[in-house]
């Protein structure tokens, strides 16, 4: 029995090393496989590529905020996993104003600027929703007394509707007297992380009371892979000079494609139909654009698109032929500087009334000196073409300087320059600001786990 059961054993033994030599020697064969060759498929598995994964649109990463020195918000810092965020905050400034017109004799007048604003953020990593209202509230602190409100509000929100589909909706608001918009904060766009200054500050015209803008957008984007896109969008934006009872519309229709041709370099096409209505008439066109986007080296980012626009009267101006073009480069310097500049044609409406196009340009630059201490430098431009033609284009440009102290974690005091200039499409017009601002803006509260 001892002998049966020693034999039984060695057997075992023997049995379990020529299993194991069967394995090590089907592990060779595997790793002398050529690794080009593909792998068979059984008849189960499926053909088809597997759906790419949804990629968020680069607006809804970064979120301007409005009334606040913090500029824009990046999603990305925030938790990955769906968190809703409540931020808050206020500003109070004293501002004094050379050479404005709009005051009794043109005489130089100081404004008390209350600002306060709210915001709830939702973000994760597929999807985000924000809410925005800021009330930028002036009172005449001397010369003859006023009080004027100026209220700007958004609302933005992107979300999977199907695999590889993503609606993107998002509106822009504001209301109030023109004057007081030149002395709330500036607004910005962000372009790969970086804030420029909304070129619409570049509007400077005295006397115009108040003003209601609106701008609704609705955008459906196909990710096809990883490498591919194509969207369809459609906005339609609203001006109207509330006292004077003169507005504009326009309703404007994109589709685009992009693709990557390298890890570095995206093309893109696309075309556009609009339908503009003025106090005189209205308007119709269409056109074309052809884009490229090169990030030259680690930093540099570059921009560039352009092509041809076919309007039909009378807002051809006797050509019937125009043009669109759009211009944007990052470049962080360093950790601590960067610079950005915009540049393009629009078709929509701006803050001048009966525009039918508007050439903008944008350039911000801001460096951080120390852990407290940062300075910032803004200009823009805009020339608005207008119907019909006997109005005349408006020209005008503002520049501007921010130098700021970050007193504590939420605390920061900021002196502010600005000059605006309207140089052509009616009188010249000039107004220098010196703005002293105090801003208390909490850190963001997490409201929804």
């Amino acid at each position: 029995m001892i002998q049966n059961s020693g034999s039984k054993s060695c057997g075992l033994r023997m049995r379990i090393m020529l299993c194991l030599l069967v394995l090590s020697c089907s592990t060779a064969l595997v790793a002398q496989q050529n690794p080009d060759t593909p792998t068979p498929t059984t008849q189960t598995e499926s053909q088809d590529v597997k759906p790419a994964a949804l990629l968020m649109p680069s607006y809804s990463q970064s979120i301007a905020l409005l009334g606040t020195d913090q500029r824009y918000v990046d999603l990305g810092t925030l938790q990955t996993r769906r968190r809703t965020f409540f931020m808050y905050g206020i500003g109070v400034s004293e501002s004094y104003v050379n050479n404005f017109q709009e005051n009794s004799a043109s005489q130089d007048n100081s404004q008390f600027l209350l600002s306060p604003h709210v915001a709830i953020i939702n973000a994760s990593n597929r999807s985000s929703f924000s809410f925005q209202y800021a009330p930028f509230v002036v009172q005449s602190t001397s010369g003859p007394s006023s009080r004027q409100v100026f209220h700007a509000g958004n609302l933005s929100f992107g979300q999977p509707i199907a695999p590889n589909w993503m609606l993107q909706l998002s509106s822009s608001n504001t209301y109030g007297t023109d004057s007081s918009r030149l002395l709330s904060p500036l607004g910005f766009n962000v372009n790969k992380g970086v804030p420029v200054t909304d070129p619409n500050a570049a509007v400077f015209q005295l006397n115009r009371g108040k003003v209601f803008s609106t701008a609704n957008d609705a955008t459906f984007r196909w990710q096809r892979s990883p490498s591919q896109a194509l969207s369809f969008s459609v906005q339609e934006s609203y001006f109207s000079l509330i006292d004077t009872g003169t507005s504009n519309t326009v309703t404007l229709v994109q589709a685009s494609y992009s693709a990557a041709v390298s890890p570095r370099t995206t093309v893109n096409v696309g075309g556009n139909y609009y339908h503009q209505t003025f106090s005189s008439g209205d308007c119709n066109g269409y056109g074309f654009t052809f884009g490229i986007s090169h990030q030259v080296g680690r930093f540099l980012n570059l921009n560039l698109g352009g092509g041809p626009e076919f309007a039909r009267a009378p807002c051809n101006h006797g050509l019937g032929l125009g043009g669109n073009y759009v211009v944007a480069i990052t470049y962080p310097l360093s950790r601590t500087s960067r610079v950005g500049l915009m540049a393009g044609r629009s078709y929509t409406t701006t803050y001048v009334s009966n525009t039918q196009w508007t050439d903008t340009a944008a350039v911000s630059y801001s460096k951080q000196l120390s852990e407290f201490f940062q300075i910032s430098l803004n200009s823009g431009y805009a020339r608005s073409v207008r119907a019909p033609a006997s109005l005349g284009a408006y020209v005008g440009y503002f520049a501007g300087a921010d130098f700021s102290w970050r007193v504590s974690r939420t605390i920061s005091l900021t002196t502010s320059y600005r000059r605006f200039e309207q140089v052509s499409g009616g009188p010249n017009q000039q107004q220098n600001e010196a703005i002293v601002s105090l801003g208390w803006n909490p850190l963001p509260v997490r409201i929804v786990r």
